[in-house]
C-alpha cells in the first residue's frame, strides 16, 4: 500500500477510536462516579451568582449537632435576648430614657420607663439588665418615700380637728416616722394643722431576701419598690422559708443565750432597730429568734458575717422600719420570704 493511502487511513482509525472511547466514558464510567458521590453522603451547595457547586463540610468535632426543623406541635422557644437583638435594643433605649428622666428630676417618668424594661421579655431577675432597671426604680422610690414628691401610691388625707400623727398612722396601718418622711415634717417636733393635707403611702408591703445576692427586696402591692444591700449569716446560718414580721423595737437589747446586753453596750450587735420574724406556713416553727436589724459594722454588708439574722445599715433599717406597719391585731402582717 502506498504511503499516501496508509497515513490517511491510520488517522481515520485513530479518530474513530477516540470517539468510541469518549462515548463509552460518558455512558458507563461517569454516571458511576456521580452515583458514588451521592452514596457517600456528600452534599453540594449552590454558590450565588454562579453554577459552581461547593461541598458542605461538617464542623469539626465528634458532637456535631443537626438542627431539625420545628415540628408543628413543638412548644414556642423562650425569647433569647442578645445585645444586638431588637428586644435588647428596645430595653436599652428604655433604660437610657429612664436615666435621662432621673437627671431631669422627673422620678415618676423614670420609674415607669424602668418598670417597662424590668418586665420586658427575656429580662431575668438579678441579671445585668434587671439590676440596671431595678436601680433606677430604687432611686425613684427613695425620693417618693422621703419627700412630698407625688406618685400614684400616695393618697391625700385632710387633717381633722383632734387628729394626731399616731392616730392617723394607726388608721392607715402606717407609722409616725413614715408620715414624717412623706411630708417632710420635723422628726423632733412635727406640727400639723386641721385643714392641711398629708400624703400617705398606702398598700400592702412584702419582702423577699436573696441570700446569694445579699439583697432585700421591698414590694408594694407586688411591685418592686426598694432594694437594700444586706448581710446574712455565716456558715449558712440564715434559714430559708416564709416568715412574718411580728415585732418592732427601737434601740433593741441583744439577748443571746444566757445574756441580756442592753442597747448602747459595745457588745450589742443589733444596731438601732429590730424587726422580729416568726415562721409561717410550712416553715419549721423551731426557726424562731431571727430578725432584720441594723449593724455597727457597715463593712459587713454584702457578706456572710452574722449569727443568722438579716443585717442592714442603720440608716436603711430605720427607713424600712418606718414603713413596715406595727403588727397589731387590725394590721396585716408583712410577709418575708428568704431564699437562696
Amino acid at each position: 500500500m502506498y504511503w499516501y493511502y496508509k497515513w490517511p487511513l491510520i488517522i481515520i482509525l485513530l479518530l474513530l477510536g477516540v470517539g468510541i472511547c469518549s462515548f463509552l466514558w460518558r455512558s458507563c464510567v461517569a454516571p458511576a462516579i456521580v452515583d458514588d458521590d451521592s452514596a457517600s453522603g456528600k452534599k453540594t451547595e449552590q454558590v450565588a451568582g454562579s453554577n459552581v457547586s461547593t461541598p458542605v463540610t461538617p464542623q469539626a468535632g465528634n458532637n456535631t449537632a443537626t438542627t431539625m426543623p420545628a415540628q408543628p406541635d413543638s412548644p414556642t422557644p423562650a425569647t433569647v435576648v442578645t445585645p444586638s437583638s431588637p428586644v435588647a435594643v428596645g430595653i436599652t433605649q428604655l433604660l437610657n430614657a429612664a436615666n435621662g428622666q432621673m437627671l431631669a428630676d422627673k422620678p415618676l417618668a423614670a420609674r415607669e420607663l424602668a418598670r417597662r424594661a424590668l418586665t420586658s421579655p427575656g429580662v431575668v431577675e438579678f441579671d445585668q439588665t434587671w439590676w440596671r432597671a431595678a436601680t433606677i426604680i430604687n432611686q425613684a422610690n427613695t425620693i417618693f418615700m422621703n419627700s412630698a414628691a407625688p406618685c400614684p401610691e400616695k393618697q391625700p388625707y385632710v387633717i381633722r380637728s383632734g387628729d394626731s400623727l399616731s392616730r392617723i398612722a394607726g388608721q392607715f396601718h402606717s407609722s409616725v416616722g413614715a408620715i414624717q418622711r412623706l411630708n417632710e415634717l420635723s422628726r423632733t417636733n412635727p406640727i400639723i394643722h386641721p385643714g392641711n393635707a398629708l400624703q400617705l403611702l398606702t398598700g400592702n408591703w412584702s419582702i423577699r431576701v436573696s441570700k446569694s445576692q445579699f439583697a432585700l427586696l421591698l414590694y408594694l402591692n407586688n411591685d418592686l419598690f426598694r432594694i437594700f444591700r444586706v448581710g446574712i449569716g455565716r456558715q449558712d446560718r440564715t434559714p430559708v422559708g416564709t416568715f412574718a414580721i411580728t415585732s418592732k423595737i427601737v434601740h433593741p437589747a441583744w439577748t443571746p443565750p444566757g445574756k441580756n446586753i442592753p442597747y448602747g453596750d459595745p457588745e450589742n450587735i443589733l444596731g438601732t432597730h429590730w424587726m422580729g420574724l416568726t415562721p409561717t406556713g410550712s416553715t419549721s416553727q423551731a426557726l424562731r429568734g431571727y430578725g432584720i436589724h441594723g449593724t455597727w459594722e457597715p463593712e459587713s454588708i454584702g457578706t456572710a458575717a452574722s449569727a443568722g439574722c438579716i443585717r442592714m445599715r442603720n440608716e436603711e433599717v430605720e427607713e424600712l422600719y418606718d414603713f413596715i406597719p406595727m403588727p397589731l391585731d387590725n394590721a396585716p402582717q408583712v410577709p418575708v420570704t428568704i431564699f437562696e
